[in-house]
């Protein structure tokens, strides 16, 4: 089968075997300027790539699974809005099936992570399990009882646009105070931009360059690494917000774990991790909380794919699902 995660700068396939091992992957840049026809055509071509490389056959495959930002419909494979591809509403499995005629599946890619963390992460031991990514954005997915929970429409997990502070920052969705506006790396840099432009954060503004609009999270973590306190407070602020999401989180689903990946949750660990599980534990209802664990994604960049391959398992389209993964 093969595994395809769509990504507003890369698209990674991968090639997997009857027994889940991958045989081969390669990785392209996705060019979103040029539009959802060129798109789709880069991700085909990844896959004849692969075929060729293998030496298989298109007829050989049995079965595709697509791993796309969301929001989307997993039904009827149609993409909604993905605001880093540009998208309206575009079909994107039936593009697909005009070009390869096996059985398709579109997910949304932080469903798919939260379902190879799941899987591959942690073997299993968690039910429920949430997922969020914390890095431009903050996404979400949610796997109960060994499976994607998709909600009504399908466009369950959209951690990041539960509204937080109904007057703060305006998002991306266009409503205001949602937690991904406050505690996402577009969050951090965003204050840190606001303190050069009133004369302060001179260590932040030093490190972009003296330009203002070069300031991402990731400077504001090196500097804050470096012992700056405006940098700290930044992060601390952010981790506490991120702590508010948590708790609600698990206020609604009492998972059993809570599983943090992208580049500020990763990149920053522990300078924004733990103000975040304090915050939790202060904003969670008494009584619940105490099952729930927080911890680190295992899977990194490949987590995508990987839940391509842990869906094709459970499509029975991969028989055992022997995936061999680092951590």
């Amino acid at each position: 089968m093969a595994g395809i995660d769509l990504g507003g700068t890369k698209i990674l396939t991968g090639l997997a075997d009857a027994d889940g091992r991958l045989v081969a992957e390669v990785e392209v840049a996705t060019c979103a300027e040029q539009g959802s026809a060129a798109v789709v055509g880069r991700m085909a071509e990844t896959v004849k790539q692969l075929l060729e490389q293998v030496g298989a056959e298109e007829e050989e495959l049995a079965g595709m699974v697509a791993a796309s930002p969301g929001p989307l419909n997993p039904v009827t494979g149609v993409v909604y809005y993905p605001p880093n591809l540009g998208w309206c509403e575009f079909p994107l499995r039936e593009a697909l099936a005009d070009i390869f005629p096996v059985p398709i599946e579109i997910e949304n890619d932080a469903s798919l992570a939260a379902l190879a963390e799941y899987r591959y992460g942690y073997g299993g031991r968690y039910d429920p399990l949430l997922y969020m990514t914390v890095s431009t954005g903050v996404g979400g997915g949610i796997v109960i009882d060994g499976s994607i929970y998709h909600g009504a429409g399908g466009a369950a997990g959209e951690f990041g646009h539960m509204k937080l502070l109904p007057d703060g920052p305006l998002c991306g969705c266009g409503c205001r105070g949602c937690l991904e506006t406050l505690a996402s790396g577009t969050a951090m840099a965003r204050q840190a931009r606001e303190l050069a432009e009133r004369g302060q954060g001179k260590r932040m503004l030093e490190l972009a360059g003296n330009c203002p609009e070069e300031i991402t999270a990731r400077t504001v973590g090196e500097v804050a690494r470096g012992g700056d306190a405006e940098a700290g407070e930044i992060i601390l602020r952010t981790g506490r917000w991120l702590g508010i999401g948590l708790a609600n989180l698990v206020n609604i689903f009492d998972p059993a774990a809570i599983v943090l990946g992208g580049g500020a949750a990763l990149g920053l660990g522990a300078l924004l991790l733990d103000p975040a599980r304090e915050e939790m534990k202060r904003q969670v209802m008494r009584g619940l909380g105490k099952k729930t664990e927080i911890l680190p994604a295992k899977l990194g960049g490949r987590s995508g794919l990987l839940g391509c391959l842990a869906l094709a398992e459970q499509k029975e389209w991969i028989k055992s699902g022997g995936v061999v993964v680092g951590n």
